[in-house]
């Protein structure tokens, strides 16, 4: 379990993070220059979570966290914006979401982020998503190895992954029980040694 850092000084923010990650070591810091100071200091794996909404230029707050190589970074804001978004998943962000994030999504997304997967809000997966099929159209890229690994039901599964459907209307679409579709989708994900839909679709791409 990593220990995680809450950067915030919005005390509504910090409690509803702090009752979600209950059972987690938590550390709250209000002050930018004190969250460098302390990185500095220790060079265990460490996630952070960070409240845009408490720096005044988040660009520049990214290039200052880049040299941390120990650190997941998860951005948070009250109201996410894709355009904005987007602007930011290069720069070595491991997830983004909404600051009020269900309790229950919240611990979701740092356990998968531990477990090294990405975790974006819904409209950016699926932006990401339509992105790259847009490009993929466009390019006809070739096909990428594992595809042909794949049985004619992951076939079709990865068909409607690449569409951005949810595992119920995949489920719903072939008439299968949930269990069913998610068994092939860790079928597809180990195939193509991935462990998110949004890697794998950049594999796709």
């Amino acid at each position: 379990m990593k220990n995680i850092i809450i950067f915030t000084n919005s005390s509504a923010i910090e409690k509803h993070w702090k009752n979600a990650l209950d059972g987690y070591s938590t550390t709250t810091i209000e002050e930018f220059e004190n969250l460098i100071k302390h990185l500095r200091l220790t060079d265990e794996k460490t996630i952070v979570m960070l409240d845009e909404q408490s720096v005044s230029d988040i660009e520049e707050v990214l290039e200052n966290l880049a040299i941390f190589t120990h650190i997941d970074l998860l951005l948070f804001h009250n109201f996410p914006d894709v355009d904005h978004a987007v602007k930011l998943i290069g720069k070595n962000i491991k997830g983004y979401e909404n600051s009020f994030i269900h309790k229950v999504n919240l611990l979701q997304m740092v356990e998968s982020v531990e477990n090294g997967k990405n975790w974006f809000f819904l409209d950016l997966t699926q932006y990401i998503i339509n992105s790259f099929i847009k490009e993929n159209d466009k390019e006809k890229n070739k096909e990428p190895d594992f595809v042909k690994e794949l049985t004619n039901k992951e076939h079709v599964i990865l068909s409607y992954l690449a569409q951005g459907l949810s595992n119920k209307e995949i489920a719903y679409k072939e008439q299968l029980a949930l269990s069913t579709v998610k068994g092939h989708i860790r079928n597809i994900f180990q195939k193509a040694d991935v462990s998110d839909r949004v890697s794998l679709i950049l594999l796709l791409g």
